[in-house]
């Protein structure tokens, strides 16, 4: 158990200061938002939803650590590592639950932690950081066209800067310039640019990686659809594409647990023009369960077996 709360970020004193001070924006976060939102007719919301519309989102959730264990395998495998599918698939599921509570947002972590037996630390960070990357642009990508088509100015705004900064990166990746520091350290820099660059050598993989990742998070977005269908709020699919971005980019902030409070606020502001408060709050609740909960409590098994760890 110590070392379990040690790779979660809660092994240490400031990183329990920094967990007890999260917890406690996202329980004032969510004071406020429940604090001008009826709380009884946000329950009342849920209570009512159809179970065909909880069946398929849950079944929609299932799918998503096999297409993000797919893709990590590709990524990987860019990179010159080969690792097993079905183990890529056991520690997305068994880092999950770690994730979702952790202060530090440590799942990114966890994974490279959990190959550190089998691969060179500096690919599996190099891996890590690419996901990030493919979600990112895939994201803005989203809400960009989906923003310009829908004239909104505040998506078009955060999307085209969260796109540019992405793609500036990707960019600086092929720029060669000394580092600071002692030698080790440039080495491991060195390194990890060198594991970034051969994904975009590799254009066989290149394209299916951006596939998946496309697929994966429309699969995110149509699941928020059917959710709000089942709340009987007249969102469209075209709409949904645009703002969940938004609000998936606010969950990003690390600041709350889990993304839950800011991704939560998000989504009551962007959807206000289709949906209620209370039922675009009860989305919210729904799809941090989805998206979170439910796989957190499905990847509690995988944990010891995904971080090799007894």
């Amino acid at each position: 158990m110590t070392e379990l709360s040690r790779l979660a970020g809660w092994g240490q004193r400031k990183t329990v200061v920094r967990g007890v001070v999260v917890f406690g924006l996202t329980a004032v976060i969510f004071f406020l938002l429940f604090g001008r939102i009826n709380l009884k007719l946000v329950f009342s919301t849920l209570k009512v939803i159809p179970p065909v519309y909880l069946l398929a989102a849950a079944l929609l959730t299932l799918s998503f650590p096999i297409i993000s264990a797919l893709r990590w395998q590709m990524i990987l495998r860019s990179m010159g590592h080969r690792e097993r599918f079905t183990r890529c698939l056991v520690i997305i599921a068994g880092v999950w639950p770690i994730s979702a509570v952790s202060p530090s947002k440590a799942g990114d972590i966890l994974k490279v932690y959990s190959l550190r037996k089998s691969a060179d630390t500096m690919t599996i960070a190099g891996s890590v950081i690419a996901e990030r990357a493919f979600d990112i642009i895939v994201l803005a990508g989203f809400a960009l066209s989906g923003g310009i088509f829908f004239r909104n100015v505040y998506i078009i705004s955060v999307s085209a800067a969260v796109f540019l900064a992405v793609i500036i990166g990707v960019l600086l990746i092929h720029v060669d310039f000394p580092f600071p520091g002692k030698k080790k350290f440039q080495a491991k820099l060195t390194q990890l640019l060198d594991s970034l660059r051969k994904i975009g050598r590799n254009r066989r993989l290149l394209v299916p990686i951006l596939l998946l990742t496309i697929l994966n998070w429309f699969g995110s977005i149509v699941q928020t659809k059917v959710l709000f269908d089942g709340v009987g709020a007249d969102v469209t699919l075209g709409f949904t594409s645009a703002a969940m971005p938004v609000a998936i980019f606010a969950g990003l902030l690390p600041i709350t647990i889990a993304g839950m409070g800011t991704r939560d606020a998000a989504i009551v502001s962007l959807f206000s023009g289709f949906a209620s408060s209370h039922e675009a709050l009860a989305v919210a609740l729904l799809y941090s369960f989805f998206g979170y909960w439910l796989m957190s409590i499905i990847g509690l098994p995988f944990i010891r077996k995904a971080l090799k760890i007894r």
